[in-house]
């Protein structure tokens, strides 16, 4: 019966694969139908308005200081929720006792013991808690360069300026989005703690939670604003 436990998990797992593996395909075909790829249109749009007139400089160091405070506070979340599961792992006695015993709770597979070592589910939250918080440095780390070229109005090459500022700016964006991925899938995984049923169940709540903010179904309003902006982008190349 060990089987049904493998292939609940696998099903848990290739659900937010394929999902995200076809939303990377729509971002690439068709960006602007995405909220990553119409983000990615947008900073853009943003860095040449604040960067090309100073008058927009303050915008720029306010947006990026809102934006450093809320990495700051990610990163140190994670970073107490990782020091907190490993310091409990560490000191508790009878935690694998503990794990087995709230698998029991799961419908399918409880009649059964499960094959996975229970200290394994310690150790995936703590993989993925560190890949958050990795995530998260790198996130913080592209915007501090990113807050020089703000007020940089005037230089030479300001165009070639503007363009790195916005590469880098999506690039950040392109970390802050994968480490709230993992977040996510964290849900799974503590779920996963309960038993493989709850481990799916959450994955599949989660990827019909994502998938309403990823989409964006343009309207006829939204649809003229999107051809009007390439209309903008082909003029200025």
């Amino acid at each position: 019966d060990a089987w049904r436990e493998h292939m609940l998990l696998l099903v848990a797992l290739m659900i937010p694969v394929i999902y995200h593996w076809k939303l990377l395909v729509k971002v690439k075909k068709d960006p602007s139908n995405t909220s990553l790829g119409y983000g990615n249109k947008m900073r853009v749009h943003w860095c040449r308005f604040v960067i090309s007139n100073d008058q927009h400089a303050i915008l720029g160091v306010q947006s990026m200081r809102n934006e450093i405070m809320w990495g700051s506070f990610l990163g140190l979340t994670i970073f107490t929720a990782l020091t907190v599961i490993v310091s409990t792992a560490v000191s508790s006695d009878d935690l694998r006792c503990s794990l087995a015993r709230m698998t029991s709770y799961d419908p399918i597979t409880s009649s059964y013991e499960t094959g996975f070592e229970p200290n394994s589910k310690i150790m995936l939250l703590c993989l993925l808690l560190s890949l958050v918080f990795l995530m998260t440095l790198q996130y913080l780390r592209l915007l501090k360069h990113i807050s020089v070229f703000v007020g940089c109005n005037g230089v030479p090459m300001q165009e070639q300026v503007i363009l790195v500022a916005a590469k880098m700016y999506n690039m950040a964006a392109l970390f802050h989005w994968m480490s709230m991925r993992f977040v996510f899938v964290l849900v799974a995984a503590f779920g996963w703690l309960f038993g493989p049923t709850y481990c799916l169940a959450s994955s599949f709540v989660t990827v019909i939670y994502l998938s309403q903010t990823d989409n964006l179904q343009l309207g006829k309003e939204e649809e003229y604003a999107r051809q009007c902006d390439e209309t903008t982008e082909a003029g200025t190349a």
